[in-house]
């Protein structure tokens, strides 16, 4: 009866997973997109006034030309492990934003907050069309 009882669960959460796919097209990047991931640890101390810092500027880096899609994610274990995750339409689009922020100063300005650990910048192109 346990059983019984188990597989019908069980059938019923998968009916409901599928259920609840999106009704249109699937969604989609398009194949020149750059993804990027940037893995930094940050002092612990100093995790908080650099997640406002990075909350704050954040619209500007959405709002920039060919911004698809900009998260800041906190590691759950370690409050000073930050990584973004990034869509940029083209690395042209990246590269310009990451002058103007290099050019800004905006760049030099959060180095205080670094601490050493994370595995940086990693890029990453589509494959699967």
């Amino acid at each position: 009866m346990k059983k019984l009882l188990w597989l019908t669960v069980c059938g019923l959460m998968l009916a409901g997973c599928q259920s609840i796919q999106p009704e249109g097209p699937a969604l989609t990047t398009p194949d020149d997109a750059l993804f990027v991931t940037i893995d930094l640890q940050v002092n612990p101390e100093m995790a908080e006034e650099f997640l406002a810092v990075m909350i704050e500027a954040a619209p500007d880096t959405r709002n920039w030309e060919g911004c698809l899609l900009f998260d800041i994610y906190v590691d759950q274990r370690n409050p000073g492990h930050i990584l973004f995750y990034e869509i940029w339409a083209s690395a042209e689009n990246q590269r310009a934003y990451l002058r103007w922020r290099a050019e800004s100063g905006f760049n030099a300005s959060i180095g205080k907050f670094m601490a050493p650990g994370g595995t940086g910048v990693k890029t990453f192109t589509k494959v699967d069309g």
